[in-house]
């Protein structure tokens, strides 16, 4: 999958002309093989108004040579703050933005001393705003390992009988991606019986029982691109109150998707699905937000949250996850992966 870096770096100049900053010191590694396409670590990258550098040791130099261009090509072989520093004077940088987000309280105070008179300043989620808009290659690499991810689920799903353990379907899960070429996301949730209360429970050594229910929370990395997904598996006849919160978790997942278009705030989307479930009295047990934006990372902007009031754009991806947890006796997570599209949104993981 080839990817326009060059692109990238276009919009990222035009985004840190707006905010009059020039210049920027790229430290997040995720964002580094974003706007390089350099696909290993320890690496930090500056972009300036004519030019940008790749910074890393002699571990990965030739490789970062081999695959990136564009870049100027730094070997850090002494102090990573004098290669910055000399970088900042060369070129007449004046201001230099940073990520505090990703870059330590620390190692930011003692960057601002190196690089004076330059002003080491804020500059917070800009490329990660650029990332949660996706151009038609990322998306096609996102659909490529939800394609993995459906498969794997549907094989192991038809494989799932009581007596096996939660630990043993979660590695088997993990077998099959890497069968596929794929790596598991994250750690995935295989929860029986009372364990499907936990939102985020860990396999354990617990065994599917007669009658039983499965939350299975999955997901594969393919091509930096990943994949999220949550179902339920029923084993045998289904508890009444489980298949009452199965509805209508269902019903609040479309209540908010029917909500996703370009231009409608983020925060209405999850209040469609967190209100359904507060009107049938649930409210109080679904505490996590709607949905999380996914790509390069698992969690990434948008954040489909309550607090949230951006707007959605075409182009975005993310989770749908409404959810039911009742302590002690069970829970109900059903996860799709949504596209925003001119019209309105495409369903990718149904």
């Amino acid at each position: 999958m080839i990817f326009d870096h060059k692109l990238r770096l276009k919009k990222l100049r035009a985004e840190l002309k707006k905010l009059g900053i020039g210049s920027l010191l790229v430290s997040n590694e995720t964002n580094v093989k974003y706007i390089s396409g350099f696909k290993g670590g320890d690496a930090l990258v500056i972009v300036t108004p004519d030019a940008q550098f790749f910074l890393t040791d002699s571990r990965y130099t030739e490789d970062a040579r081999d695959s990136i261009c564009g870049f100027t090509i730094v070997e850090v072989t002494t102090s990573t703050y004098d290669v910055i520093s000399q970088i900042v004077k060369k070129n007449r940088i004046r201001k230099l933005g940073f990520d505090s987000q990703n870059l330590p309280y620390e190692v930011a105070r003692k960057l601002a001393g190196f690089i004076r008179p330059a002003k080491l300043v804020v500059a917070k989620n800009i490329i990660e705003n650029l990332r949660a808009v996706k151009d038609l290659n990322e998306i096609e690499a996102i659909k490529r390992s939800i394609d993995v991810a459906s498969d794997v689920l549907k094989k192991i799903s038809g494989k799932i009988r009581p007596g096996i353990s939660e630990r043993y379907i979660s590695d088997s899960i993990e077998c099959e991606f890497i069968k596929r070429g794929a790596r598991t996301a994250f750690e995935t949730i295989s929860a029986c019986g009372r364990n499907s209360s936990k939102p985020h429970a860990h396999a354990t050594t617990d065994k599917v029982a007669r009658n039983d229910v499965l939350m299975l929370d999955m997901g594969c990395r393919l091509e930096l691109y990943n994949s999220d997904i949550t179902r339920m598996v029923f084993i045998g006849k289904v508890k009444d109150k489980i298949k009452e919160i199965y509805r209508i978790v269902r019903a609040a997942q479309d209540a908010a998707i029917e909500k996703i278009r370009p231009g409608v705030k983020i925060s209405q989307i999850d209040l469609a699905g967190r209100g359904y479930i507060a009107r049938k009295g649930y409210g109080k047990f679904f505490g996590h937000s709607l949905g999380h934006g996914i790509g390069m990372d698992v969690h990434e902007e948008p954040s489909i949250s309550k607090r949230n009031d951006s707007t959605l754009k075409s182009g975005m991806v993310f989770t749908v996850e409404p959810a039911i947890y009742l302590p002690k006796f069970g829970g109900v997570r059903i996860e799709d992966m949504v596209l925003v599209t001119d019209k309105g949104c495409e369903v990718l993981t149904r």
